[in-house]
């Protein structure tokens, strides 16, 4: 990566810390992804055409991170030793809403796409590229998540 690596990191390492909190949904687990999301584009030496492409490329890092660490076999065996402290560092992290809570207890295909629409400020062609999937399947992962949230919070089926 060509430039001040500082002032990269300094420009994104919250936003790329909460693509990792929602996927991790701990702290430290979350921001283990974001040391190794920065450290990958550090060492891969990445070029990027302006800063939106900067913030893309990282959050797709960051994403594919986070899936492999979940997919590891032991994270699925390990359970927190304390639930109460992981509610509590949850409850005081910036994700306190409802709502939020509601998008991080979807699956991951939904949640990705949640994330990345509302929260990141993509446009559905722009998610369908970054996943590699389909912009018509993006849509219907939005629609079908809309209708989860809705259910969850609350809300009557559509």
């Amino acid at each position: 990566m060509h430039g001040d690596f500082e002032a990269f990191y300094l420009r994104h390492v919250k936003a790329i810390y909460h693509v990792c909190y929602a996927f991790m949904k701990n702290a430290q687990d979350a921001e283990d992804c974001t040391e190794d999301t920065f450290v990958r584009a550090m060492t891969n030496d990445v070029s990027f055409e302006n800063e939106r492409h900067e913030r893309s490329w990282l959050t797709t890092t960051a994403m594919n991170i986070c899936k492999d660490k979940l997919k590891h076999w032991w994270r699925q065996k390990v359970t927190p030793i304390d639930e109460e402290i992981e509610q509590t560092v949850a409850a005081e992290a910036d994700n306190k809403s409802e709502v939020v809570a509601a998008v991080m207890a979807l699956p991951v295909k939904y949640k990705e796409v949640v994330w990345l629409h509302y929260y990141e400020g993509y446009q559905t062609d722009e998610i369908a590229a970054m996943l590699k999937r389909p912009a018509s399947t993006v849509r219907n992962q939005l629609r079908d998540a809309r209708a989860k949230l809705k259910l969850s919070l609350g809300g009557e089926e559509a």
